[in-house]
């Protein structure tokens, strides 16, 4: 039996390989994979684009051999490929080697891929983009991870079959990089919760499967506004964590919410003397909000500051960023906390890193006493399964997120049922309800 003959054309733009596929092979081309790279130039400069389109005929013999293969080794070769769709779309896939695109048009032998169904695969050649080839193999992979249960997560046989609005919710959270145990313990519990009427029915499988993700999403009661001290000392709070996660920001937003939003009297102490300008950046924000600001240097000045800001509702620490791998700055850190003796204390964790470096850095910060979680960043991040992953896995409770640079407006109070919504639709954060 003949094999699939895939041939590869490169050309300046992609509407000319396309012409090139279509008076070589006709309007029932089948195109298998694109691609673009540049070549030449000097350093990159004057480099031209090249486009490079691998095509078939479509002939009638790699359906026959399809119907052939063995249906095991197919789905394991789908699953592969929907995890390096996963993979160019989330930006961490690595770049091909560049051909050289003065080499004549190469003929390359390849095992025929799976047979797609004609509405997906044997589209017009005028509309074919990478867009919808991604779109094509999700929806490919998607059914077939429908029918063959094994081909899931390790725990997915507990699942058994499942209706397609309930599918349909699960791979979102997956694209959310959600963690599969996780994702399976939403599901399972949903399927579980509905009658067999309502799995049928989307909104209700999507209300109950919000319902679920808001019920892993512990936060925290007793935010946004403190009540004034009766005869006590300021409720002081402090942010700590990792570098670059957005805490000195944080402060400036709480402090004017405070301020501006709740007539109470705002203090601020920092101890990052280490950034360079971090000092002025936050005594910037203070003279704009009109609150005082300390500096202490040591553990002892830490006391003496929180001290002299006595009269106030509420003291906010700024303190410098370490890393969770540097135990002996975690050390010092810990005496100045020691010294503030903070009523709450924030550890910020910034949405843009993975699930591994933010349950690591919970981890190590987790030995200075936090008891209050803040994410950060949502704003850039890519996806916010992680939020999800994260809030369950670490025993502290939701304080705050953070959803831009702008000071009071992009920080909100934590709200499981707009995160769940968040992590299951994927769509960037818009400003909600502001602190108070």
């Amino acid at each position: 039996m003949a094999e699939m003959t895939l041939k590869t054309y490169r050309a300046r733009s992609m509407a000319d390989a396309l012409t090139e596929v279509k008076k070589d092979l006709g309007r029932d081309a089948v195109i298998l994979h694109t691609r673009s790279y540049k070549v030449g130039g000097w350093f990159g400069v004057g480099a031209r684009p090249i486009v490079e389109i691998t095509a078939s005929a479509g002939e009638d013999d790699a359906p026959q051999r399809a119907r052939h293969r063995d249906p095991a080794a197919t789905s394991h070769a789908l699953r592969r490929a929907y995890s390096l769709d996963r993979a160019v779309l989330s930006g961490q896939s690595r770049e091909m080697p560049t051909p050289d695109a003065d080499a004549p048009t190469a003929i390359v032998e390849r095992p025929p891929a799976p047979r797609l169904d004609p509405a997906t695969r044997r589209m017009p050649i005028e509309s074919v983009s990478i867009e919808r080839e991604l779109e094509a193999i999700k929806h490919m992979v998607g059914r077939v991870l429908h029918t063959s249960h094994t081909s899931m997560a390790p725990h997915s046989a507990q699942l058994g079959a499942m209706p397609d609005a309930l599918f349909t919710n699960y791979l979102k959270l997956l694209e959310a990089d959600a963690a599969g145990d996780i994702v399976e313990e939403i599901i399972g519990a949903v399927r579980d919760e509905l009658s067999g009427a309502e799995l049928r029915d989307a909104a209700a499988v999507r209300a109950a499967v919000i319902r679920r993700v808001a019920d892993l999403i512990p936060v925290a009661p007793d935010v946004p506004a403190p009540d004034p001290p009766v005869g006590g000392r300021p409720l002081t709070i402090a942010m700590i964590g990792p570098t670059g996660v957005g805490k000195t920001t944080t402060v400036a937003k709480l402090a004017a919410a405070y301020k501006l939003r709740h007539a109470r009297r705002v203090g601020l102490v920092t101890t990052d003397t280490y950034r360079i300008a971090a000092v002025d950046q936050l005594r910037t924000y203070a003279n704009i909000i009109g609150v005082p600001l300390k500096v202490a240097m040591t553990p002892a000045e830490m006391s003496q500051a929180c001290q002299s800001l006595a009269n106030c509702d509420v003291i906010l620490l700024d303190t410098a960023g370490r890393s969770q791998n540097d135990a002996e700055r975690l050390a010092e850190l810990r005496q100045f906390l020691d010294a503030a003796e903070p009523d709450q204390t924030h550890l910020l964790l910034s949405c843009t890193s993975n699930q591994r470096v933010l349950l690591e850095a919970a981890r190590r910060f987790g030995d200075l006493s936090p008891n209050r979680v803040v994410f950060t960043k949502l704003d850039e991040a890519v996806n916010y399964g992680v939020l999800l992953s994260v809030a369950k896995r670490i025993d502290l409770e939701l304080s705050y997120v953070t959803t831009g640079q702008e000071v009071p407006d992009h920080i909100e109070v934590a709200q499981p049922e707009r995160l769940a919504r968040l992590v299951l639709d994927g769509t960037p954060p818009r400003v909600a309800e502001p602190v108070g």
